[in-house]
Parts: structure tokens; C-alpha cells; sequence
């Protein structure tokens, strides 16, 4: 639970790496299909994910050295 308090603010950057990956689905292809714009979009998402997972994780063990 205290994860997801942490990420009130981050939406924004998950949100961003959704539509990175729709711009990169563009990019690669001119005329990308649903199926391509949805798994551009999922992989931004489990990127965007895990780096805020990442932060939150070190974020957490800085504040408790003994972890």
C-alpha cells in the first residue's frame, strides 16, 4: 500500500512512457495496426513501471539502512 501512496505524483511519467511507446510504434511503422500500438503501448507501461518501482525501492532503502 505504501508503494502505491508514493506514486501519486509519478502518473505523469507513466503516462509518458505509454505514449513514447505509440510514437515509436509510428515511427517504425507509417500505418501501425492496433495490435502494434497496443504492445508499444503495454511495453512503455512495464518500462515506465519498473523504473518507478526501481525509485521507489531505493528510495525505501535509504530511508531504512538496515533493510
Amino acid at each position: 500500500m505504501n508503494y502505491l501512496k508514493s506514486r501519486e505524483n509519478s502518473y505523469a511519467a507513466l503516462l509518458s512512457g505509454l505514449i513514447l511507446g505509440v510514437v515509436i510504434a509510428f515511427l517504425i511503422n507509417d500505418d501501425p495496426d492496433t495490435s502494434t500500438l497496443i504492445a508499444a503501448g503495454a511495453i512503455g507501461v512495464v518500462i515506465g513501471e519498473a523504473i518507478m518501482f526501481w525509485r521507489w525501492h531505493r528510495q525505501k532503502k535509504s530511508n531504512n539502512p538496515e533493510s
